[in-house]
């Protein structure tokens, strides 16, 4: 097709086009007999072909389709059979007229080139008549409803039929319905429209709500969605994850795709735009979503320590574990190591949550904080940095005695957390196993150095 197509041209293209696509066999086969010189068979064949070539003239094609096809015809941007087969309601062709919200997605979502149709399946040349393409951004069914007058004029050599065609081409493109039909087989719901003003049941009013299949939007899916798996880049670059020497690049993949089949064996009774599709509608995973839960430690304004209730939460399964090996009163290695693993997994969730307080809060956050000023200088670094705040940076850089002072908060609460775990043994946990639990501060504070990862610079 030329890139770009005269207006008053376009017609005459067209039929040539569905001339020589419904007589390619007769015209193969024209020219194989003049070749062997079968003249009664070549007789045949151009009486046969001159039949043809007068129904795609101008003048007989453009009455047949604005008398018959158009009357046989329904177009819509969503149609009623999409929802059953068998539904006999209207067609309706979808126009934005109110701003809609970007979450709401819809066909107002898409700018569609495409518009479905359904009927008589004699008269589907009408719809590919209009969506013959002039040039790549225009289609004959453009220049109709822009009342193109070269157009017009080229319908036919007598203006008021021409002008009679183009009103009725018109009509039905725009599929203006002033009482909607519905059908037995259609959806219908519905809907209330004064539920908030009447408390009388009987006083409610409803509308009928009569869903219809959005094929228009569903084809543009199908369309993308087959370019993204199967378009030749995307081909390519999946191939050429097995080559060695071939450039890499990314590749789509869709997952957990779907389809539904409509219109069984005869898509085409359902729609044009279906029956290219083969029946085949993709379905997305509709999956609801996966909640991870926040682990992340969140430190209240108002307490004077991270070793609080939330931080008991944060390392809530490693303090179990601790529980668990000191119920197991047997004295043996397996026992002791797994007490240790547990308290070192409680001072790693420690670690992380103080590292992810340093690093992520702005500098000076603990201002406003109601915590010691000991693990102020812990977990506000960057606060040292600050104008007016020479003291604290002074206090933080020069002595470290505030790092002792830590290790014993952390002993402390967790001696308070056995205690009130092992009421009738609380005594038991005293002096030993709060110098048991600084000493498992104090190692792993060292292994972490060891690693480059301090836990109090």
């Amino acid at each position: 097709m030329p890139p770009e197509l005269a207006s008053n041209n376009a017609v005459k293209a067209f039929l040539a086009s569905q001339y020589d696509k419904k007589t390619e066999t007769e015209q193969k086969q024209l020219a194989k007999a003049i070749e062997n010189k079968e003249h009664e068979k070549a007789s045949e064949l151009k009486e046969t072909l001159a039949d043809a070539k007068d129904k795609y003239s101008v003048n007989n094609w453009i009455a047949d389709a604005a008398t018959r096809m158009a009357k046989q015809l329904n177009f819509g941007t969503h149609i009623s059979k999409g929802v059953h087969p068998d539904a006999k309601g209207d067609n309706v062709s979808f126009e934005v007229i109110n701003n809609l919200p970007k979450t709401i997605v819809g066909t107002h979502s898409i700018d569609s080139s495409y518009i479905d149709a359904n009927g008589n399946a004699a008269a589907l040349p009408l719809a590919a008549f209009f969506d013959f393409e002039i040039n790549e951004t225009t289609k004959i069914r453009d220049l109709i409803l822009a009342d193109n007058t070269d157009f017009v004029a080229s319908l036919n050599s007598d203006q008021t039929l021409a002008n009679t065609y183009h009103q009725t081409f018109k009509e039905a493109l725009q599929n203006n319905i002033t009482e909607p039909v519905t059908h037995e087989r259609n959806k219908q719901t519905l809907w209330v429209i004064n539920a908030y003003e009447e408390t009388d049941i009987e006083q409610l009013n409803y509308i009928n709500i009569v869903p219809l299949y959005p094929s228009v939007l569903t084809h543009e899916v199908y369309q993308r969605i087959n370019h993204l798996k199967f378009s030749d880049d995307n081909k390519a670059a999946r191939d050429n994850r097995f080559k060695k020497t071939a450039e890499q690049r990314p590749y789509v993949s869709l997952n957990n795709l779907a389809t539904v089949q409509l219109g069984g064996t005869k898509p085409q009774n359902v729609s044009l735009l279906m029956s290219k599709q083969g029946g085949r509608n993709y379905l997305l995973p509709s999956l609801p979503p996966i909640i991870k839960q926040d682990r992340a430690f969140k430190l209240s304004k108002f307490a004077n320590s991270i070793f609080s209730t939330g931080m008991e939460y944060n390392a809530r399964e490693a303090i179990q574990n601790i529980f668990k090996s000191i119920k197991d009163t047997r004295n043996i290695v397996d026992v002791r190591n797994a007490r240790k693993r547990a308290i070192d997994e409680v001072l790693y969730q420690i670690f992380a949550a103080a590292e992810d307080i340093r690093t992520t809060l702005h500098a000076g956050w603990s201002k406003d904080y109601e915590l010691d000023r000991i693990e102020k200088l812990w977990l506000d670094p960057k606060r040292a940095d600050l104008d007016g705040e020479a003291e604290f940076k002074a206090e933080r850089e020069e002595d470290d005695a505030w790092h002792s002072q830590i290790i014993h908060s952390f002993a402390r609460w967790l001696n308070t957390l056995m205690q009130a775990e092992f009421k009738q043994i609380a005594s038991d946990f005293g002096d030993a196993e709060h110098l048991e639990w600084e000493r498992e501060i104090e190692d792993m504070k060292k292994r972490y150095e060891r690693a480059g990862k301090g836990v109090f610079l």
